[in-house]
């Protein structure tokens, strides 16, 4: 029998008004708290990808500077080391004129030996140390690497928490609106439809989240792993570099024999 006391359904009606009051508060709250934590979220991830990416750009080119820098001042100490030969070669024909042929082919090919053991020694060394280069560069680099991505996973994750203790704030207050009394069996719908609402939003900036660490997480690598491909390239090039390097002062100390 429906109910014919208009101060009653007054009663009623103020009674939904509040408890719809508390809802909006509650969902307004959380839809505020999710813009101002995506908002954030965003810029912060941003700037961890954008210093992660500048320090992997700078650190490669500081390691392929050395790299290059060090192949160069090697490949001039092994001409350097035919020329001072060819030096004291000229030096001794000149002083020792006088003196057997056979004597100073000796000390020739004496002087010689001691310039290749030298070349090679200084070749293998300046390799050895390329690649020590190149390996102190990738484990830096990958160093970064791994902190940038673990920065974005810890924090995506921290506000991820943050987010559901929101959620669940606000769901307290729909739940305690609907623990007063009420009669109105459309009004314990409106606070699920609400609750709902804001499950949605907390899925939604978590979702968003995930997605956007992961585009950073792999542009991260992608960065991380074309600049250890080009670290590889470096080391290299500048082991080549000196080999061969190698091969034109051994071949020009061949000719001082004669």
């Amino acid at each position: 029998m429906a109910d014919d006391n208009p101060q009653h359904d007054r009663a009623l009606e103020d009674l939904d008004k509040r408890i719809e009051n508390d809802r909006r508060v509650a969902v307004t709250a959380f839809e505020a708290s999710f813009s101002e934590q995506v908002v954030t979220a965003i810029a912060a991830i941003g700037e961890i990808n954008q210093v992660a990416n500048a320090r992997i750009q700078a650190d490669t080119r500081v390691a392929a500077a050395r790299i290059a820098s060090h192949a160069e001042v090697t490949c001039i100490e092994l001409l350097s080391t035919v020329e001072l030969t060819a030096l004291k070669i000229d030096h001794l024909k000149s002083e020792n004129s006088n003196e057997t042929s056979v004597a100073n082919e000796k000390r020739i090919n004496e002087l010689v030996n001691e310039a290749k053991l030298e070349i090679e020694d200084s070749c293998n060394g300046s390799v050895e140390e390329i690649k020590r280069y190149g390996d102190m560069a990738v484990a830096q680099i990958s160093e970064n690497m791994n902190m940038a991505i673990t920065t974005i996973q810890n924090h995506v994750a921290d506000v991820k928490s943050e987010i559901k203790k929101n959620e669940k704030t606000a769901v307290k207050k729909l739940e305690a609106s609907k623990v007063k009394k009420r009669t109105l069996e459309s009004a314990v719908d409106d606070g699920e439809e609400a609750k709902l609402k804001i499950a949605s939003y907390s899925k939604e900036v978590t979702n968003k989240l995930t997605k956007m660490s992961s585009e950073a997480i792999s542009d991260i690598n992608k960065l991380s792993s074309a600049v250890l491909d080009e670290i590889s390239a470096v080391v290299a090039t500048a082991e080549a570099k000196i080999i061969k390097m190698k091969e034109i002062a051994l071949s020009r100390l061949r000719d001082l024999r004669a």
